[in-house]
This record gives structure tokens, sequence and C-alpha cells, in this order.
């Protein structure tokens, strides 16, 4: 993810839960909408052209990651 603006980072977030909000087989406090809201509450409180640093970058990107198989897991499993 080479996109660490605020202008490019916050619009696809914002996609992002938008989605996550639309699957009713996620509960409400779904670990990936949670952490994906409170990242956009962070980008909104920074300005447009404002960059997130190194370490914040690998914290998202963690969380991504961890939201990413938390969603897997609560998928359906077609074999059953």
């Amino acid at each position: 993810m080479n996109m660490i603006a605020v202008d490019r980072g916050h619009p696809l977030l914002s996609d992002l839960v938008s989605s996550l909000n639309k699957l009713a087989i996620l509960p409400s406090d779904f670990e990936g909408k949670t952490k994906m809201k409170g990242w956009i509450a962070i980008l909104s409180k920074m300005g447009v052209a404002d960059e997130l640093t190194k370490q914040r970058v690998q914290q998202l990107l963690f969380y991504l990651e961890s939201s990413y198989n938390s969603f897997m897991a609560a998928l359906p499993s077609s074999g059953s």
C-alpha cells in the first residue's frame, strides 16, 4: 500500500466500511468495522495533504490483515 496520503486512504477506507456495513452476516461490532471506523476518524482529523508515518502505515496494514482474516473466518463454509 503505497498510498499513505490522507486524500488517497480516506476514500478507500470509507468504501471498505460501507461495503462491510452492507453484509448482513457480519455483526455490528465486527472487528473490521470498528477498526476501520477508528482509522477513518484518525484520517478525518488530519489534513488532506498529510501523510501517515511509516509506523502508522504498518499499524494500518496490520489491522487490515487482521480484519481480513476475521472476515474470512466469518464467511459460511460451503463444504457443510
